[in-house]
């Protein structure tokens, strides 16, 4: 009874006692990460394109124990911070409430982004990354329906709330479990007390750095592997969570008035760096067309054009286009995303990581305006998106940047068989066909290519109902291939836009196309897409007088560089105009391109943060014909040079839109 007394009246013990108590909690943490990263890597192994053995493995699992023990210690610091303050002062019941707190709120929100992780990594092939805060601009509701009903999570919110009382419930435990066995080590010696203290913070101190090294658990030490995905996976949702938010704020909360992020490494602005974009057309190729038609199709990548992927016909129309035009698959997107693809091309500035449609409308319309320089030579421009204008304020930005009209879902309307972002693409073209006006120049953004991906396929007689419905080939790839109704939308896609060209025609024999993708569709028939299959989009230039020696096929290539190409094709002779990018029609064969965190040249393409963790691959022109990597790609470091030019190439861009190109 004396014992026991002693054990509740000593401060000693109870901050032993609660110093348990926390530490059993961060385990928790760091066994809750762990399973969800051996979950993530089981899985989702058919996305792991690089040999994995035991040693690989256990590198992974441990680097990512780094990340998990500085995931959970941060947050449980808090209460070990007051259990060293208030103790001492015998206010054991406030340490006890905090940590009640802080666990049950740690973990709902664990749990909660490890849930939510599985369906981002299978959209975006990824974890949490800035790109998620993209859809604070966008239509949340939409966004929200679409995950509904394309992934149908009823699965995650059952195991959420499992999880969430397991947890709960183990909290509880933990919280009233006696721990008898810290009785047996109570002393009254000063100096074995002082050591356990020390000892104690030691290891708190290591818990939140992730490590008892030098350097604590950070990302530009998370690529232990020579797998891109495996990297991925070994920092947990989380701490990715946590990079997510410091990477957005990074590029967009420093504002009109910030700093620019680009300028180090000797990086430079030129004061007259407008000049240096200031270009001069040569004699043109084609007579001005009456039409021009420019059509940025959603999710339309390169790979359904590969000659491996040809027995699947998805693509016919375009690739019957291509034939007859110009036509190159080495492009790179300006961005990850639609809008910011579609801003850039439009505005004529490259993203840099600043949401351009919220940033745009508060400037005056950017010299670089494809709109602005097609209207200086004769052409009324207008609009066409098949959903609605509010959609990330796509209405007011394509008008701040020199559109005359612009036409929605609604004009058509109201919404198709899609129903949660709009029309479909075959109302959409419609809707352009009824509204060209004469010598217009018409840019028309598609939506048919997008999630939840709930047309009616069989109106269409689309051919592939079921994965046996595949090519042999295809059928015998040892692997999970993509669901052939969703493949059925792109099919969709290019079926209506075949259709569309050749009414214009029909109607205008002069009219000019051309047609690229908004960015690359994060959908791929297998599971181990390479490098290239991730990042490109097609390029195809099409119209009377158009043929396909006017452009190198393999000509590598921006989104960028379609604006000057366009111009230099039909503007008179020597008409001014300024752009970032360079006409197909004279640039050299050898060159890099870039895309926001991608760098392109001949031989080499890069993609990712490249100051910390990117992936590499080494150009092979047989990947355009093997079905399935016949070797793993070896890892290149990219070169001073190479990323002195992106940083040169993005502090442009930044400038370009922050500061607005009439004050540059």
């Amino acid at each position: 009874m004396l014992v026991s007394s002693v054990f509740k009246s000593s401060r000693w013990f109870a901050f032993v006692n609660e110093s348990w108590r926390i530490a059993t909690l961060w385990f928790m943490g760091v066994l809750l990460f762990m399973s969800f990263r051996v979950f993530f890597l089981v899985y989702f192994h058919n996305r792991i394109t690089a040999p994995l053995d035991v040693d690989t493995i256990l590198n992974t699992l441990k680097t990512g124990f780094a990340f998990d023990s500085a995931a959970s210690g941060v947050c449980f610091s808090i209460p070990f911070l007051l259990n060293c303050i208030l103790q001492p002062l015998r206010l054991w019941h406030w340490v006890r409430a905090v940590r009640v707190l802080t666990a049950k709120l740690f973990f709902v929100v664990a749990i909660l982004l490890c849930i939510t992780s599985i369906t981002y990594i299978a959209e975006y092939g990824s974890q949490f990354n800035y790109f998620m805060f993209e859809g604070l601009h966008d239509d949340q509701q939409a966004i929200a329906l679409t995950a509904i009903k394309q992934y149908q999570p009823w699965g995650s919110v059952l195991s959420l709330l499992v999880l969430l009382v397991v947890a709960f419930k183990l909290c509880q435990l933990i919280d009233r479990q006696p721990y008898g066995f810290l009785e047996r080590i109570f002393t009254d010696c000063k100096w074995k007390r002082t050591f356990l203290i020390v000892l104690i913070i030691v290891l708190f101190v290591c818990a939140i750095r992730g490590s008892f090294e030098s350097r604590p658990a950070s990302r530009k030490w998370s690529a232990v592997t020579l797998d891109p995905f495996v990297n991925n996976l070994v920092i947990n949702p989380f701490r990715s969570f946590v990079y997510a938010i410091k990477d957005y704020n990074e590029l967009q909360s420093h504002g009109l008035d910030g700093e620019n992020p680009y300028l180090k490494s000797n990086t430079t602005i030129a004061p007259d760096g407008l000049v240096e974009l200031k270009q001069h057309s040569s004699e043109p190729l084609l007579a001005a067309p009456s039409q021009i038609f420019f059509i940025v199709m959603e999710s339309y990548d390169s790979w359904p054009l590969q000659q491996k992927y040809a027995s699947l016909n998805l693509t016919n129309e375009l690739k019957n286009l291509a034939s007859k035009g110009i036509y190159l698959d080495n492009v790179l997107p300006a961005a990850s995303s639609t809008m910011n693809s579609l801003s850039s091309i439009l505005s004529g500035i490259p993203y840099a990581g600043v949401n351009m449609s919220l940033i745009g409308p508060q400037q005056p319309a950017s010299k670089l305006s494809l709109f602005n320089q097609l209207e200086q030579l004769g052409y009324t421009s207008q609009f066409f998106y098949g959903g609605l204008l509010s959609w990330q304020n796509v209405g007011q930005y394509v008008l701040s940047q020199g559109a005359d009209k612009v036409y929605s879902a609604t004009d058509a309307g109201g919404k198709g068989s899609a129903g949660v972002w709009g029309i479909d693409d075959a109302q959409l073209f419609d809707l352009v066909a009824a509204k060209t006006q004469p010598k217009s120049f018409n840019v028309i953004m598609s939506g048919s290519y997008h999630g939840p991906f709930n047309l009616d396929l069989n109106q269409y007689d689309y051919p592939f109902k079921t994965a046996a419905d595949y090519p042999a080939e295809i059928q015998e790839l040892e692997t999970q291939v993509l669901d052939p109704y969703v493949l059925g939308h792109l099919w969709y896609s290019d079926k209506m836009l075949g259709a569309f060209v050749r009414n214009m025609q029909q109607r205008y024999p002069d009219a000019l196309f051309i047609i690229t993708g908004d960015h690359y569709s994060r959908r791929y028939l297998h599971p181990r897409p390479n490098l290239y299959e991730l990042t490109h989009v097609p390029l195809i230039i099409y119209g009377n007088g158009v043929n396909s020696n006017m452009v190198n096929s393999q000509q590598i290539a921006s989104h960028m560089d379609i604006a000057p190409t366009l111009l230099n094709l039909i503007a008179p002779a020597s008409t001014e105009f300024y752009s970032v990018g360079q006409s197909l029609l004279t640039t050299p064969a050898e060159r890099t391109v870039f895309g926001f965190q991608t760098v392109r040249n001949n031989k080499q393409l890069w993609r990712g943060d490249l100051n910390a963790l990117y992936e590499y691959y080494a150009v092979n022109s047989l990947d355009k014909i093997q079905l399935m990597p016949t070797q793993t790609q070896s890892f290149k470091v990219i070169d001073a040079a190479t990323e002195h030019a992106y940083n040169q190439y993005m502090a442009q861009a930044w400038h370009l839109l922050t500061q607005g190109t009439n004050n540059f």
